[in-house]
């Protein structure tokens, strides 16, 4: 009996053991460090910032937020960085006058310091924004509880001089207020293709995507390429798949998971190629920080659905808010293809961590085909 009882403790202890090694490190250190630089001098960068949530709800996390937006904005020409993304949940408290066991900044000055990462960017660079589940509500669940936003406070559309020949069209919130939480941008890459971005807020409602539809429907817009950012839509490469329900209060009022956004107008829509959302993360494991699938619209298109939320890594939801995580996206001359990588100004910042600043796990580093 002693000798059964000891041998499934070794085999337990080798099945854990196996399970551990199989959640990827969260950095993967290279022997010797090299800087952003892009592999071929006529293409250009699209920067992806996943939910900076964490980095400006408590004070000690913000330095590491400043770190990456000033990363960018010194590397715009560098890179020819056309535009900066943001995939929601820009703060962690849109209404919250107290701190607590989340954080120790309130709502005003998570919103003010989110908007000191931004100036980093203002009249340099175009940037895109929206509002995740905690960027709208009054507080009393946790978010998501309204629509209403600050973010119209912090970022009128006169704020960019950069937008001025980029933002063509600014939607109506559910409130009638036309805010950046809806927005459509349009660009000319340096190689002259086009591109129209539509921006939309957390869980949209019918309104709000009959309007996304109608701009991607415009007749101007036919043989644009396009993106559309949205806060939730998929989930990680844990689960896969889009995310089909939610238990937001909006979400209970008719507020759209990624599935109903996918059947009921992605797949219509032949312009719509790509998807970024943020939204889905877990402690410390990269798996659940991020997905990339494709799926096929009815002009038999492919659309690119890409998830990246690394917040819950550096030490999980109260850590340091995302070990300073974003991704760089290059789009070829032709824009035939898309070298997508996962680096961190914030290790790259010393000497002493650089090694740690490129993680190049096939889920971080990969290339997009846009042919097909």
């Amino acid at each position: 009996m002693k000798k059964l009882k000891r041998m499934l403790m070794c085999l337990v202890a080798m099945f854990s053991v196996s399970v551990l090694a199989e959640v990827p490190p969260a950095v993967t250190p290279v022997k010797e460090y090299t800087p952003p630089q892009l592999s071929d001098e006529n293409s250009w960068t699209m920067v992806i910032v996943p939910d900076t949530q964490a980095y400006v709800k408590n004070l000690r996390n913000q330095g590491a937020g400043d770190m990456m937006f000033s990363w960018i904005a010194e590397n715009v020409d560098k890179l020819k960085i056309q535009q900066v993304i943001h995939l929601g949940d820009l703060v962690d408290d849109n209404i919250n006058m107290a701190t607590g066991v989340r954080n120790n900044q309130t709502s005003a000055e998570q919103w003010k310091v989110l908007s000191q990462y931004f100036e980093r960017l203002d009249n340099i660079v175009p940037y895109i924004i929206t509002t995740g589940n905690h960027d709208i509500g009054d507080g009393r669940y946790y978010s998501a509880e309204d629509r209403d936003s600050e973010l119209w406070k912090f970022f009128p559309v006169s704020r960019n001089n950069k937008w001025k020949n980029t933002l063509w069209e600014v939607g109506l919130d559910n409130l009638n207020r036309r805010t950046l939480e809806n927005a459509a941008y349009r660009f000319t890459t340096p190689n002259g293709q086009k591109i129209l971005i539509v921006a939309v807020g957390f869980a949209p409602s019918k309104k709000q995507m009959d309007w996304v539809q109608s701009v991607f429907e415009h007749p101007e817009h036919k043989d644009y390429f396009g993106i559309l950012v949205t806060h939730s839509y998929l989930d990680s490469q844990l689960k896969g798949g889009r995310i089909a329900i939610e238990h937001y209060p909006v979400c209970k009022e008719g507020g759209m998971a990624g599935e109903a956004i996918f059947y009921n107008y992605v797949r219509r829509l032949p312009n719509l190629r790509m998807i970024l959302c943020g939204h889905i993360s877990a402690p410390d494991d990269w798996r659940g920080c991020v997905n990339y699938q494709t799926s096929k619209n009815w002009a038999g298109k492919t659309v690119h659905e890409i998830l990246f939320d690394p917040q819950a890594l550096g030490g999980g939801w109260h850590g340091n808010g995302g070990d300073g995580w974003i991704r760089l996206m290059e789009f070829n001359k032709d824009m035939t293809q898309v070298k997508v990588k996962t680096f961190s100004p914030f290790f790259a910042y010393s000497p002493s961590t650089c090694h740690l600043a490129w993680h190049t796990a096939p889920f971080n580093e990969f290339v997009i085909d846009l042919t097909k």
